[in-house]
């Protein structure tokens, strides 16, 4: 009885957890209109928390690869990913500088961390599927998904043109694309978070089990599985 308490309880807070993920960028695009007045540019409300979430994805992933080696190429790949995002996000900041430079500053954030993961590629390859086959993979999924496509089939003019035809004004359309981007933002960092923060758990409670004393160490998964790793003495 306790555990399906229990099974109830967990289900009931992620659920809850995912409305108010849901709810946040419905919030801030009420507070961009009704408090601030702004008309979502650059440094609205909702464009400034696209930044922040972004950024604390990149530090998640930062977190992992410093925390656990056998998850560090993977990890790294996804940091660069997400901060080649964030890099693309900021590009009226790098602008400012010169014209361009952000897609400098990608590739040569892309170039590094492609190079850290093929140079262990077995052990890149063996920690994303570990990460692929977890829950917050799917919810990450799901997050790019709607950042990457929905966002962008939503916000074509041409949709909105012919929507609201003599009464096209862009704001309409770039509230509605910005919205549904923070959304995507929101998921994939609370999939980062969640991931990133089971993972480190895991890690804990397997070397508070094992003394180090011992020539390897049977470690769990994200997903529950075990795998072997070595522990210097």
């Amino acid at each position: 009885m306790e555990k399906q308490r229990h099974i109830l309880l967990a289900h009931l807070g992620r659920s809850l957890l995912l409305a108010l993920v849901m709810a946040t960028p419905v919030a801030l695009l009420y507070a961009d209109i009704h408090v601030l007045g702004d008309a979502v540019g650059e440094w609205s409300l909702v464009e400034l928390t696209q930044l922040g979430f972004l950024l604390a994805t990149v530090l998640a992933f930062v977190r992992l690869a410093r925390a656990r080696a056998e998850e560090r190429g993977f990890a790294v790949l996804a940091a660069g990913f997400f901060a080649c995002m964030l890099i693309r996000e900021l590009d009226a900041v790098w602008d400012l500088l010169f014209h361009g430079l952000w897609s400098i500053l990608v590739a040569a954030v892309a170039t590094a961390c492609l190079g850290h993961a093929l140079r262990q590629r077995e052990a890149t390859l063996a920690a994303t599927a570990r990460f692929l086959v977890s829950r917050s993979a799917a919810v990450m999924t799901i997050g790019l998904v709607l950042l990457l496509v929905y966002s962008r089939l939503f916000g074509m003019t041409s949709l909105w043109h012919g929507l609201l035809a003599g009464n096209y004004v862009r704001v309409f359309k770039n509230a509605a694309e910005e919205c549904t981007e923070l959304l995507g933002y929101s998921l994939a960092m609370a999939a980062a978070l969640t991931y990133v923060a089971q993972s480190v758990r895991e890690r804990r409670k397997a070397l508070a089990r094992h003394p180090r004393g011992q020539s390897a160490t049977a470690l769990p998964d994200a997903r529950g599985g075990v795998r072997r790793e070595a522990t210097r003495h």
